[in-house]
Protein backbone atom coordinates (compact mmCIF):
# COMPACT_ATOMS: atom_id res chain seq x y z
CA UNK A 1 0.00 0.00 0.00
CA UNK A 2 3.06 2.49 0.85
CA UNK A 3 4.65 2.21 -2.40
CA UNK A 4 1.58 2.49 -4.74
CA UNK A 5 0.62 5.97 -2.36
CA UNK A 6 4.62 6.63 -3.16
CA UNK A 7 4.32 5.77 -6.80
CA UNK A 8 0.92 7.54 -6.89
CA UNK A 9 2.44 10.92 -5.45
CA UNK A 10 5.67 10.43 -7.84
CA UNK A 11 3.49 10.50 -10.89
CA UNK A 12 1.37 13.70 -9.72
CA UNK A 13 4.34 15.59 -8.84
CA UNK A 14 6.17 14.61 -12.42
CA UNK A 15 2.93 15.75 -14.32
CA UNK A 16 2.62 19.07 -12.13
CA UNK A 17 6.30 19.66 -13.36
CA UNK A 18 6.13 19.03 -17.08
CA UNK A 19 2.81 21.45 -16.65
CA UNK A 20 4.53 23.81 -14.99
CA UNK A 21 7.75 23.60 -17.71
CA UNK A 22 4.72 23.89 -20.51
CA UNK A 23 3.20 27.41 -19.06
CA UNK A 24 6.79 28.91 -19.31
CA UNK A 25 7.22 28.68 -22.89
CA UNK A 26 5.48 31.97 -23.75
CA UNK A 27 7.56 33.85 -21.01
CA UNK A 28 10.77 37.10 -21.67
CA UNK A 29 13.49 37.46 -19.24
CA UNK A 30 15.87 40.60 -19.40
CA UNK A 31 15.77 43.97 -20.21
CA UNK A 32 15.62 45.34 -24.02
CA UNK A 33 15.78 48.89 -24.52
CA UNK A 34 15.02 51.42 -27.64
CA UNK A 35 16.13 54.73 -27.73
CA UNK A 36 14.61 57.92 -29.88
CA UNK A 37 16.86 61.02 -30.90
CA UNK A 38 13.70 63.73 -30.56
CA UNK A 39 14.33 67.42 -31.70
CA UNK A 40 14.48 68.63 -28.44
CA UNK A 41 16.86 65.42 -27.07
CA UNK A 42 17.08 61.59 -26.24
CA UNK A 43 14.38 59.47 -25.40
CA UNK A 44 14.84 55.91 -24.19
CA UNK A 45 12.41 53.42 -23.00
CA UNK A 46 13.24 49.89 -21.45
CA UNK A 47 11.18 47.25 -20.68
CA UNK A 48 12.65 44.61 -18.07
CA UNK A 49 10.76 41.19 -17.99
CA UNK A 50 10.99 39.22 -15.22
CA UNK A 51 9.27 35.75 -13.76
CA UNK A 52 5.39 35.16 -13.34
CA UNK A 53 4.39 38.16 -16.31
CA UNK A 54 6.06 41.03 -14.35
CA UNK A 55 7.42 43.53 -16.45
CA UNK A 56 9.04 47.05 -15.40
CA UNK A 57 9.20 50.16 -17.50
CA UNK A 58 11.55 52.91 -17.21
CA UNK A 59 10.89 55.96 -19.74
CA UNK A 60 13.54 58.47 -19.88
CA UNK A 61 13.19 61.59 -21.61
CA UNK A 62 14.88 65.00 -21.29
CA UNK A 63 16.41 64.22 -17.96
CA UNK A 64 13.36 62.82 -16.38
CA UNK A 65 12.97 58.99 -15.33
CA UNK A 66 9.50 57.28 -15.24
CA UNK A 67 9.30 53.88 -13.88
CA UNK A 68 5.75 51.74 -14.06
CA UNK A 69 5.65 48.23 -13.04
CA UNK A 70 3.24 46.30 -14.90
CA UNK A 71 2.37 42.44 -16.09
CA UNK A 72 2.89 41.32 -19.64
CA UNK A 73 1.21 38.02 -21.20
CA UNK A 74 1.70 36.40 -24.62
CA UNK A 75 -0.75 34.95 -26.58
CA UNK A 76 -0.21 31.21 -26.84
CA UNK A 77 1.20 31.67 -31.04
CA UNK A 78 3.54 34.26 -29.17
CA UNK A 79 2.83 36.98 -31.71
CA UNK A 80 1.02 39.32 -29.72
CA UNK A 81 1.75 41.14 -26.44
CA UNK A 82 -0.53 42.51 -23.94
CA UNK A 83 1.46 45.12 -21.57
CA UNK A 84 -1.01 45.57 -18.49
CA UNK A 85 -0.28 49.09 -16.23
CA UNK A 86 -2.24 51.17 -13.88
CA UNK A 87 -2.82 54.29 -14.66
CA UNK A 88 -3.02 57.61 -12.33
CA UNK A 89 -6.31 56.43 -10.27
CA UNK A 90 -5.10 52.62 -9.64
CA UNK A 91 -7.21 51.29 -12.69
CA UNK A 92 -5.50 48.57 -14.51
CA UNK A 93 -5.19 49.43 -18.13
CA UNK A 94 -4.22 46.72 -20.82
CA UNK A 95 -3.08 47.15 -24.58
CA UNK A 96 -2.63 44.91 -27.39
CA UNK A 97 0.43 44.86 -29.22
CA UNK A 98 1.98 42.51 -32.19
CA UNK A 99 5.07 41.02 -30.83
CA UNK A 100 8.58 39.86 -32.34
CA UNK A 101 10.98 37.86 -30.66
CA UNK A 102 14.72 37.35 -32.88
CA UNK A 103 18.57 38.09 -32.96
CA UNK A 104 19.84 39.96 -35.63
CA UNK A 105 23.79 39.74 -36.28
CA UNK A 106 23.84 38.20 -32.66
CA UNK A 107 22.01 41.05 -31.33
CA UNK A 108 18.99 39.46 -29.32
CA UNK A 109 15.70 42.20 -29.83
CA UNK A 110 11.67 42.28 -29.31
CA UNK A 111 9.55 44.37 -31.21
CA UNK A 112 6.51 45.37 -29.55
CA UNK A 113 4.08 47.14 -32.06
CA UNK A 114 6.29 49.11 -34.29
CA UNK A 115 9.18 49.75 -32.13
CA UNK A 116 12.41 47.48 -31.67
CA UNK A 117 13.89 47.06 -28.45
CA UNK A 118 17.31 45.45 -28.44
CA UNK A 119 18.60 43.46 -25.28
CA UNK A 120 20.79 44.99 -23.03
CA UNK A 121 23.83 42.94 -21.12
Amino acid sequence: MKKTVSTILVCVLLACTLLTLASCGNMLSGAYKAEVDLLIGKSSVTYEFGLFGKVTCTTNSLGKETVEEGKYELNDAGDKITLTFENEDGVAESETFDFVNGEENGVKYVKIGLVKYTKVD
